[in-house]
């Protein structure tokens, strides 16, 4: 909040002052944690207190902060005073503050940064100054000025206003009057949050009422003719729902036609057009029925069982194998927290990708989920919050940030997927989920339960005993889960599918037979068989444009970023180059901008996969599933509906399709390029790569046996290649914590990534040199053993104009480090970095 003119006095006085200690937004510059000390004046003494939200004065200006302590002490200095609680009050309770102070320690940030989170959605940049008469009789106060008289005068009769709201009324910036008023205690000033109600979502669905031919037959009405004939064909495939309805969006989006096509046909009574509030429809169904457990997963569910019964926070690692049915797993967990008035929550690597888990849950607990993420409208996330605050919600479904929602009695935390890199927080502060959700599971007495098929290196480590201490308890689920065999013997029984058969392609042979083709003969026949079958097939790649570098032919000279010193990449679908850095965009030059040379367009993309698919198979349904085709396509779920309701054949995409997806008629897989992360400079590489290829691989064959996946590399004998082509975690994990342990990382190291951005390179240089020193210092006052790597260039060197270096801290054991770690300004701190990228 902008300050009129703080003329606010400050308290200095021998006798006892009441000091409040705050954690203040964007104090921690001036002090270590970003706390400062306040006098809290005698009007708020009874208004405020520890956990309250306030407004304090901060470099000339209202900022807000927590108040983190209480304590009354005679002051030989002044201290400026806090202005005011933020009405209407809000507190976070001793609880949430311990919380954020591990968090604030654990990531090297500051405490108002911490505690943030935890606060009601919006809150920091909703609040809105307004004044008020002191008391009754301050309206005729003597000695006023004519424009303190009109201000006081304003407020008898109207109230209480916003600051805004007087200003336009008087016509003044009131700067001060304002201050001087309040000086004298006429007026106060107090700041507001404001919330606004959220309007109900709606959503227009259309649907066929009768097919007249001769309405929509003849040259005339094409166009009609395609909206009718979507409508029969989606009827026939995949029926929304019994009532017909199908979303508006999908129907324009499918036949390229407009509102008015759809108007003309609801004139001519072929279809009708429906408003519903967004996702009415199934919310007060019937709970889904609950299927028979496989014997692992029945092993597994009783070891959770007993941990929920025990209130027992050693985190449970769920490995299974993709599709092996871990989410059932899940799913019985939050029905015990439920049956036992606990709440659960249940945290998704990214909410626009796990669309098929949130109908899964809400599906098997019909009114009692609620789904938070910031996707939504701040209103709409504040009545949500609101309402899982007020004991309406039982189970949260949402990302990382789910792990701050303000549930009672917490009895359950579930990570599904929890090796992805998305449960790490990119802004302050730098948490991950994992760490966060075991700490409130110890604080709470709930459990953690960590599933994945392919488990982060750090986790499974820990789950290894005697090496890993048992700090983990692994579950196993070995197969995958079949189809329902009925009863037998009184019991009902499941069948077990085969993981499919994975076959690795080395391209170098590929072109030593003169094949360049993008797609090699073993990938082209997989997908003929798959069409041939009427299945669907998944074409990955990891990298999104057409051509991935730009060269000139005569001289060499690449295309790269004014800003960031990185190739561009032609998309042409745009026809323009794309920094996938800061998003800089130019259109491709005729020429060489060095020699005028003409330019070559190399490397691939998935638009050039997606080229490459429509001109070898021309009958085939193609979709691009990136980045750049979101939105044009509608949104994750609208594209999700299309493959679910097999209108499409091939799906070309990046990692978006390798995340938790079931689509049932996906038998064929195809790895354009396992190489693309293989060989970049971060320990992870091998780790990520052998993550991606399992979890893509685990999209095919999970209803039917049979299917097929064809991977094409250039370093087909790389440990984590054929790891994944095995499904064999345990043989890539042999070779990864080798590879770890030799090379003194994580697990066996914790690191600290320091980052320091400047328009000019000295500078980073000279910063990164002082802050190496102030490392080493500091590792000297606690003799803990470290190391320093660096200072260097960091990978990407510029972005946005701006040079980067950094530092990686890397020490056995950090803990003696964490108290008082040096921050400066400038340098952006990550504890346990997920990427030195």
């Amino acid at each position: 909040m902008d300050e009129q003119e703080y003329a606010r006095p400050t308290l200095s006085t021998d006798e006892p002052t009441t000091v409040a200690e705050v954690a203040v937004d964007g104090a921690r510059a001036v002090a270590g944690n970003g706390t400062l000390s306040y006098a809290l004046p005698e009007r708020w003494r009874e208004r405020i207190g520890v956990g309250q939200l306030v407004w304090v004065p901060l470099r000339r200006r209202l900022t807000l902060g927590v108040v983190i302590r209480l304590h009354t002490e005679a002051l030989p200095y002044p201290l400026k005073s806090v202005h005011a609680p933020v009405e209407q009050a809000l507190r976070l309770d001793e609880e949430r503050l311990g919380v954020a102070a591990w968090l604030a320690r654990e990531t090297a940030t500051g405490l108002f940064a911490a505690a943030a989170p935890f606060l009601p959605p919006g809150v920091t940049h909703r609040a809105v100054e307004h004044l008020r008469l002191s008391h009754p009789d301050a309206p005729s106060a003597r000695d006023v000025t004519p424009a303190q008289r009109r201000l006081l005068t304003l407020l008898d009769e109207r109230g209480e206003l916003s600051l805004e709201t007087a200003q336009a009324a008087l016509g003044s910036s009131l700067t001060s009057v304002v201050a001087k008023l309040e000086g004298r205690g006429l007026i106060e000033r107090v700041a507001r949050v404001t919330h606004r109600s959220p309007h109900p979502r709606l959503e227009r669905f259309v649907r066929l009422v009768g097919v007249d031919e001769t309405a929509v037959r003849g040259e005339r009405a094409p166009r009609q003719r395609a909206v009718v004939d979507y409508l029969v064909q989606r009827s026939r495939l995949a029926p929304v729902a019994g009532d017909g309805l199908v979303p508006l969006a999908d129907v324009l989006a499918r036949t390229g036609t407009d509102h008015a096509t759809v108007g003309a046909l609801a004139r001519k009574g072929v279809l009708e057009e429906v408003v519903l509030p967004y996702d009415v429809r199934g919310r007060d169904a019937a709970p889904a029925p609950v299927p028979s457990l496989t014997p692992a997963q029945a092993v597994a569910w009783r070891q959770v069982e007993r941990a929920l019964e025990a209130r027992d926070p050693t985190p449970l690692l769920l490995h299974g194998v993709t599709g092996s049915g871990k989410t059932e797993v899940y799913l019985r967990a939050v029905a015990w927290c439920l049956r036992h008035g606990r709440s659960a929550l249940m945290l998704v690597p990214e909410i626009a990708l796990a669309s098929q888990v949130v109908r899964r849950f809400t599906a098997r607990f019909p009114g009692a989920v609620a789904v938070l993420h910031s996707a939504l409208s701040d209103a709409e996330r504040y009545a949500t919050w609101q309402a899982v605050a007020a004991g309406r919600y039982r189970v949260v479904v949402g990302p990382r940030s789910t792990l701050f929602s303000p549930v009672a009695d917490l009895g359950l935390i579930v990570l599904d997927e929890e090796h992805e890199g998305a449960y790490k927080q990119e802004g302050e502060p730098r948490y991950h989920a994992r760490s966060l959700a075991e700490h409130l599971a110890a604080r709470q007495g709930a459990v953690v339960v960590l599933g994945s098929a392919t488990p982060a290196v750090e986790t499974f480590w820990r789950s290894e005993e005697p090496v890993g201490s048992g700090a983990v308890r692994r579950l196993e689920l070995p197969a995958r889960v079949g189809p329902d065999l009925g009863e037998r013997d009184g019991d009902r029984s499941r069948g077990v599918l085969a993981l499919p058969d994975v076959d690795v392609v080395d391209m170098r042979l590929e072109l030593h037979r003169g094949n360049a083709a993008l797609l090699g003969e073993r990938l082209q026949e997989m997908l003929r068989r798959t069409l041939a079958a009427r299945e669907q097939a998944i074409l990955f790649l990891n990298r999104r444009g057409l051509a991935t570098v730009v060269l000139c032919r005569a001289c060499g000279e690449a295309l790269v970023c004014p800003f960031c010193d990185v190739p561009l990449v032609y998309h042409a679908d745009r026809r323009r180059l794309l920094c996938h850095r800061c998003n800089h965009c130019e259109a491709p030059p005729r020429g060489c901008p060095r020699c005028g040379g003409g330019l070559n367009y190399f490397g691939a993309g998935t638009q050039r996969v997606e080229e490459e698919v429509r001109r070898l198979f021309p009958q085939a349904r193609v979709l691009r599933w990136d980045q750049d085709s979101v939105r044009r396509e509608g949104g994750h779920e609208a594209m999700l509906g299309r493959v679910e309701r097999r209108e499409v054949d091939v799906v070309v995409g990046t990692q978006m399709i390798a995340k938790g997806l079931d689509l049932p008629m996906v038998t064929g897989i195809g790895v354009v390029h396992a190489d693309t992360m293989l060989h970049l400079p971060d320990f992870r590489a091998g780790e990520r790569t052998f993550q991606l290829l399992t979890q893509v691989a685990g999209r095919a064959g999970r209803r039917t046996p049979g299917s097929r996946v064809v991977v094409q590399s250039y370093t087909p004998a790389h440990y984590a290649i054929q790891a994944a082509a095995r499904h064999n975690y345990a043989a890539f994990y042999a070779e990864e914590i080798d590879f770890r342990r030799v090379h003194r990382y994580p697990p066996f190291t914790r690191l600290v990534r320091y980052l320091y951005r400047a328009a000019e390179e000295a500078t980073c240089a000279a910063e990164a040199d002082e802050m190496a020193r102030h490392l080493a210092r500091h590792a000297r006052a606690r003799r803990a053993a470290m190391d320093l790597l660096g200072p260097t260039p960091a990978f990407a060197s510029r972005v946005r104009g701006r040079y980067q270096w950094q530092i990686v801290l890397r020490a056995p054991d950090l803990e003696p480090l964490l108290d008082g770690l040096p921050v400066r300004p400038g340098w952006t701190v990550d504890v346990d970095p997920q990427s030195l990228l």
